[in-house]
């Protein structure tokens, strides 16, 4: 028996009812690095971990009701380290039935022990991290089943833990998002590998919103089968609407971009194009791609450069935040034309300066418009002095000439009149000329219900600058006014032909115009030079730089004048 007991592969140790040792065997001694000289003759006391005494000292005593139990105790080695045992301890009664002794069977499970020890430990920082994240964590089995979730998810959805369990977890997701998760969840299982989604969760609150939800597979060690799923879902929905947000803001600039009826473009610190859009290569003339390998001073015109890289200087150097001026490009055919520029600029979140904006306005129209206006200014200036010139010097002439105060007052007025018919055509054309056959047309008005037939007009229609217009109106005043008077209109068969053609004449476009008196009174050449013959002969001579011949016929008056310098005809 004693050869046994010590070649036993457990330790074995009896005392007696006062927890003295009264032998051990081999592996006792081994398990607990003592010889077996430091252990019979001590007390339990002395070997088994304070914690654990009691129940060993209860069985010595008698207090136990049952003579056997079997416990997990530690046992101290004399360094104070640790072994723990599986402990089966019996009471050995002697032959009258009395308890005498005791009898320990412990087996060394400190291995088993310490891997509990490192598996709890690890369980806690696992459950102290998942707590700690601001994510919802989770853990599925393979059927996807939830066996955990962290503390988070029930802060977040106000529902307890085990609600989530198995597939509770379904109804805290949008209803119009389980079919689809569904549907990933069934292909990552097949694929067994990590995935990322979207859907929405409920809050406690009852408010659905956006989680970005990733899952990685854990695989067993040796058979590298899939065992579990370990993932998340982190509350992305404030960036979901500022995506949105982001999205339809650019959705909005792409289409001002596009649709803009003035030119908008992005520019660096040198000026050079970084984004166009489609109305200022209109204005420009440039496809995109040209205008983005040039700068906004290159196509400037060189006058203007200075003011312009100026003031862009300034702005990237945070001098100025925006400014406007006008000026002129050069556009790729060559030609001018005059923008309005609004500048303003880009920063980054530092305050640093990234990018200049620059909205264009072609004003070219504008400035037509405007040159128009200093011009007609001008000319209206000059009209009016000419003008009031002419009625100085018609009065005077007339008054001079006039034999009564009637005939002055009617002389006068005829001829007043027809200066003012001419300027009614030339108001209709703003001044910028008129028509030959709308002078003629006013000339005759006053004798037309003398019937049709007495005049005939001929010519293809000729364009008038303001000067000639009214110089040539007053020429046929004078003339319809004497054929009134005393020739072809002064009866009732008299007739006039008015002719006119244009030609070419020393580098300039002439125009010679007729006025032929036929069916009148016998004409005889007037014995002295009237102010309507002057009028014509000399006034309209230096007015057109115009060759003028009046012939005083038998047979009617016929005018003659050659203009040069006429601009244009139609």
């Amino acid at each position: 028996m004693d050869v046994l007991f010590n070649q036993a592969t457990v330790g074995l140790a009896e005392c007696d009812l006062e927890g003295r040792l009264l032998r051990v065997n081999d592996y006792f001694c081994t398990m607990l690095v003592r010889s077996r000289d430091e252990l019979v003759g001590h007390h339990l006391r002395d070997i088994v971990h304070p914690e654990d005494l009691p129940r060993t000292e209860a069985l010595l005593a008698g207090l136990l009701t049952d003579d056997h139990y079997e416990v997990e105790k530690r046992y101290l080695r004399p360094d104070y380290s640790i072994v723990w045992t599986r402990t089966a301890a019996s009471l050995i009664r002697d032959e009258a039935g009395r308890p005498s002794t005791a009898l320990a069977v412990c087996t060394d499970i400190s291995a088993s022990k310490q891997h509990e020890q490192v598996l709890r430990e690890s369980e806690e920082r696992f459950r102290l991290l998942a707590n700690s994240v601001p994510s919802l964590v989770w853990i599925t089995n393979t059927d996807g089943e939830v066996t955990y979730v962290n503390e988070r998810w029930s802060e977040y959805t106000g529902r307890k833990p085990r609600e989530a369990l198995g597939y509770g977890w379904l109804e805290t997701i949008h209803p119009d998002d389980v079919t689809e998760t569904l549907r990933i969840w069934a292909e990552v299982r097949t694929q067994t590998s990590a995935y990322e989604t979207e859907f929405r969760y409920r809050r406690h609150d009852g408010v659905y919103r956006w989680h970005i939800v990733r899952a990685n597979p854990f695989c067993h060690p040796i058979s590298h089968e899939v065992t579990a799923w370990f993932g998340s879902s982190t509350d992305i929905h404030e960036h979901k609407l500022a995506e949105a947000a982001l999205r339809e803001s650019e959705q909005r600039l792409r289409a001002t971009y596009k649709h803009a009826a003035i030119g908008i473009a992005e520019v660096d610190a040198n000026g050079r194009f970084l984004r166009v859009n489609e109305r200022l290569c209109t204005i420009v003339g440039y496809e995109r791609a040209e205008l983005l390998t040039k700068t906004l001073s290159e196509i400037t015109f060189p006058e203007d450069r200075a003011q312009d890289l100026e003031m862009l200087h300034r702005q990237m150097a945070g001098d100025v935040d925006v400014y406007a001026l006008e000026k002129r490009l050069v556009r790729k055919d060559g030609h001018l034309v005059w923008i309005a520029i609004s500048a303003s600029r880009v920063d980054g979140q530092q305050g640093q300066p990234l990018y200049g904006i620059r909205v264009i306005r072609d004003i070219s129209a504008r400035k037509r418009a405007e040159e128009s206006r200093n011009l007609l200014i001008h000319e209206l200036n000059h009209r009016v002095k000419n003008t009031l010139a002419t009625v100085q010097s018609v009065a005077r002439q007339t008054l001079r000439s006039v034999k009564s105060t009637a005939q002055a007052e009617g002389d006068l007025e005829n001829r007043l009149l027809a200066l003012a018919r001419a300027h009614d055509v030339l108001t209709q054309e703003n001044w910028e000329g008129a028509h030959l056959s709308e002078i003629v047309t006013q000339a005759i008005s006053p004798y037309a219900n003398r019937g049709e037939i007495r005049f005939q007009v001929k010519g293809a229609d000729v364009r008038l600058t303001p000067q000639q217009a009214l110089a040539i109106a007053m020429a046929f005043q004078e003339l319809a006014t004497n054929a009134a008077k005393y020739g072809s209109l002064s009866n009732d068969t008299g007739t006039v032909l008015i002719e006119w053609l244009t030609m070419h004449k020393a580098d300039s476009l002439h125009l010679h115009l007729t006025w032929t008196e036929r069916g009148g009174p016998p004409v005889e050449p007037p014995q002295r030079r009237g102010f309507g013959t002057r009028l014509l002969e000399r006034g309209l001579a230096r007015e057109l730089e115009a060759e003028i011949k009046i012939k005083f016929l038998p047979g009617g008056v016929v005018f003659t004048a050659d203009i040069p310098n006429i601009k244009a005809f139609i």
